[in-house]
C-alpha cells in the first residue's frame, strides 16, 4: 500500500497566507491612510503659517492669483489693440475660425468692429483688480461710499471652465466688452 501523505486525491492544493482580494484592499488602506496623514500635516503646515503671519500669506495668494490672471489680460490687450485697425481686425477674423458662427464673412465683421472702436480705447497695462473687500471688525468705522462725481474704474470678471476663459471688462464710460477665449483662439467678441 502506497503512504497517502503525498496524494491529494485530485484536490487543489490548501493556499497559505492572505488571498489577492485581501492583499489589494490591505494596500489601498495603506495609501489612503498615507493621504490623510500627508493632508492632515499638510493643512497643519499651512495653518501655522497663516496664523504666525496672516498678512504675507494674503500677500502671496494674491500675487499667484495676479501672475494668473495677468496672462489672461495681456490676451484681451492684444485682442483690443488689434481691433483698432482694419488690417489687425482681419487677421483676428482669419485666425479665429469660431467668429464665423456671429459674423458670417469677414466684411460683416468688420463693420461691427468699426461701429465698436470709438468706444474700444486700449486697456491699461496691469489687470485692474484689487475690488475685493475685506471684513472689517466692529471696532473699524465703515467706509464712506464713493464720490458720485468721481470716476469709475474699469470692472473686470474672468471665468475659466473647461479650457474656455471669459472676460467681461467694463470701461469707466459704461461699455461692456465680453470677450470669450476657448484655449488661445478668440470664440466670441461682444461689445454692448
Amino acid at each position: 500500500m502506497v503512504d497517502s501523505s503525498w496524494d491529494n486525491s485530485g484536490l487543489p492544493p490548501q493556499k497559505k497566507g492572505l488571498g489577492t482580494g485581501m492583499k489589494v484592499l490591505m494596500g489601498c488602506g495603506i495609501a489612503l491612510l498615507l493621504v490623510l496623514v500627508t493632508c492632515a500635516v499638510g493643512a497643519a503646515v499651512l495653518g501655522n503659517y497663516i496664523k504666525k503671519d496672516p498678512k504675507a500669506f494674503e500677500t502671496r495668494v494674491e500675487g499667484f492669483a495676479n501672475s494668473l490672471i495677468q496672462r489672461d489680460w495681456e490676451r484681451l490687450r492684444t485682442l483690443v489693440d488689434q481691433l483698432q485697425t482694419d488690417d489687425g481686425a482681419r487677421a483676428v477674423y482669419r485666425a479665429n475660425p469660431s467668429l464665423r458662427q456671429t459674423q458670417a464673412s469677414e466684411e460683416p465683421f468688420l463693420q461691427a468692429v468699426r461701429a465698436w472702436r470709438p468706444r474700444l480705447r486700449p486697456l491699461p497695462q496691469e489687470a485692474p483688480l484689487g475690488g475685493h473687500r475685506h471684513r472689517r471688525s466692529r471696532n473699524q468705522p465703515e467706509e464712506a461710499p464713493p464720490a458720485s462725481d468721481a470716476p469709475r474704474p474699469f470692472s473686470v470678471d474672468m471665468q475659466k471652465i473647461f479650457g474656455t476663459t471669459r472676460i467681461r471688462c467694463t470701461y469707466p464710460d459704461g461699455t461692456r466688452l465680453a470677450v470669450s477665449f476657448d484655449g488661445e483662439r478668440v470664440k466670441t467678441i461682444e461689445v454692448e
